[in-house]
Parts: structure tokens; sequence; C-alpha cells
């Protein structure tokens, strides 16, 4: 079995995704992993993690890594955040 991960941050691209991760959980030689991340666990954006639960999905993990900024610093920090983050899921 095979194990794909996808990582969504916006609401937006979890829409563009949604299709794709629907087939990729119905296929019986898939194992589908989620992380939530970014937008999807701030309040300021709607929590947006329950859209993806409430689309049938199960959230393996939540990583929290947004800083209200759009500043380039911001982003930045952001990002960096994002990759600690992840070290800690591959470490699990």
């Amino acid at each position: 079995m095979r194990k794909i991960c996808v990582v969504t941050g916006t609401r937006a691209e979890f829409g563009l995704m949604q299709v794709l991760m629907k087939e990729l959980k119905e296929d019986s030689e898939v194992c589908l992993q989620i992380i939530a991340t970014g937008m999807h666990l701030s309040p300021e954006f709607g929590l947006t993690y329950k859209d993806i639960e409430e689309a049938g999905f199960k959230i393996d993990k939540k990583l929290e890594v947004l800083m209200s900024s759009d500043t380039a610093i911001g982003i930045s920090k952001t990002m960096g955040l994002g990759m600690i983050s992840f070290a800690e899921v591959y470490t699990d």
C-alpha cells in the first residue's frame, strides 16, 4: 500500500484538491494522510480545518505555522516554522 500525504493550508487550494483527495481516499491501494496547516487553523480565517472534516476527511496532523503578517519577514518566518514543524511529523 502506498502512502500519499496531502498538505493543505488554505480553503482555496483545498477546494482545488478535494476531488483528487476523494479519489485517493477511495483507492484501496492508497493510504491517504492529510496535514492541515496555515489558514485552516486560524480563528481569524474561520477555522476552515472543519470544512475538511465536514467533507469526510480525517486530518492526521494539524501544524500551527501561520503568523498574522503578510510582510516579507512574516512570510519567511511562517515558512521557517513550517519546515521545523514538518520535521516533527517525520520524526513521530
